[in-house]
């Protein structure tokens, strides 16, 4: 197949995991014989073009009208955000640019990874061409302006105005093509998105992204402290405050550390009140290998996000290498840690809740030892070869229900 990604951020523009996600699956595309073109934006600062980045792997750039780049959404002004969504949604100057790489490429199958920031009105350059589409759902951005349905610290209890507009124009625009599918790394999102977009009347399908991690480079360490590990972005919608709030309260009488790993808009605040703790420590952004390593030296991944989280890479990166994850019971957290087998599900998502749960573990840290057996033994359930084989059976059946082209 001749395949076109859309993905708006991607490596080595990163705001989080789902642009790892793009990668790893144009990787799998090329190393199955297909060929691929992903079409990203531009920081502002980058020329258009186009570049080869592997074999089979090409990367077109193109410059959007925005107010501001994609890559600085979460610097920006508040005030020019909405004006930035407007653009998103009805600025069609860059219809002609990508509609010239649909007809010089001409590709079997569109892939949507991350459209947002590129903007929606590409839609309808790809439906005027009868092309297939396949829609990843790395969030809910299908309907919500802020692709999660949280806001002011808790899940939207439903559709605001401005949200159920978007929603509407978007499905217009869906239904404009030829032909859609979706898929989903967990069933908690397509269930959410699904109460207000119609995914499930195209056909859909649930495959975890289909990402391979590095392997650490040392053998597993072990210490008379519990060694708790956080990786992702140092955002309020995370849980990170309350997880360092957590464990400064046990601190005062139990060995336990706490290190995190990334990058985001809370970082400079937790770390002027937590970074000079003995028991803390703030790495900032680090690479795959060097979070492989520090999982070796680590007894326990936590992912306490206080909204619904999509299907966490990192999960699947820890319990691959056996190491336990305690998260909030939220979102698609559930369907990979099973409570009390390969790690802990904490459904109290407070900060009471989360210092009582860690608190269990360090009353009875022989626990820790049988999770770690299991995830171990289920690691097979994460491979990458099996869950690619999956994703790339279900993109060449999307890429073959289109109708002809005309």
């Amino acid at each position: 197949m001749r395949v076109l990604q859309i993905a708006s951020l991607y490596p080595p523009k990163m705001l989080g995991g789902a642009e790892v996600s793009a990668r790893n699956l144009s990787d799998l595309l090329a190393t199955a014989g297909h060929e691929v073109l992903v079409v990203r934006a531009s920081d502002g600062e980058e020329p258009e073009g186009e570049e080869c980045i592997a074999p089979r792997i090409r990367v077109a750039r193109l410059k959007t009208p925005h107010i501001y780049p994609v890559f600085r959404f979460y610097d920006a002004q508040s005030w020019k955000k909405p004006v930035w969504h407007l653009q998103d949604h009805f600025d069609q100057r860059l219809r002609a640019a990508f509609g010239r790489i649909l007809d010089d490429y001409s590709p079997d199958l569109v892939n949507v990874h991350l459209l947002q920031g590129l903007g929606y009105p590409l839609l309808r350059e790809v439906a005027k061409r009868r092309i297939p589409v396949n829609y990843v759902l790395p969030d809910l951005g299908l309907a919500c302006f802020r692709m999660n349905m949280f806001k002011n610290g808790k899940d939207c209890a439903g559709h605001c105005a401005p949200c159920a507009l978007s929603t509407r124009y978007k499905l217009g625009l869906i239904r404009q093509q030829s032909s859609v599918s979706f898929v989903s790394p967990s069933r908690a999102n397509l269930e959410t998105l699904s109460r207000h977009f119609p995914v499930t009347d195209y056909p859909h399908a649930v495959i975890l992204n289909p990402n391979t991690y590095p392997r650490p480079t040392r053998g597993r360490t072990q210490s008379d402290d519990l060694r708790l590990l956080y990786a992702g972005r140092i955002h309020d919608s995370k849980g990170v405050e309350m997880l360092l709030g957590a464990v400064e309260a046990l601190a005062r009488d139990r060995r336990v550390t706490l290190t995190l790993a990334g990058q985001g808009q809370q970082e400079a605040e937790l770390r002027a009140r937590f970074g000079d703790a003995p028991w803390c420590n703030f790495l900032g952004f680090i690479s795959h290998q060097e979070l492989a390593d520090r999982m070796m030296e680590s007894d326990l991944l936590c992912i306490p996000s206080i909204w619904a989280e999509n299907s966490p890479g990192v999960v699947i990166q820890a319990l691959g290498l056996g190491l336990p994850v305690m998260g909030s019971a939220r979102g698609g957290i559930p369907e990979l840690v099973r409570d009390h087998e390969n790690g802990r599900l904490v459904h109290d998502t407070t900060l009471s809740g989360w210092q009582d749960a860690l608190s269990a573990v360090l009353e009875a840290p022989e626990a820790l030892k049988g999770w770690r057996s299991t995830a171990l033994a289920e690691a097979y359930r994460f491979d990458a070869r099996t869950i690619g084989r999956q994703m790339l059976d279900w993109m060449e059946a999307s890429a073959g229900r289109s109708a002809p082209r005309q």
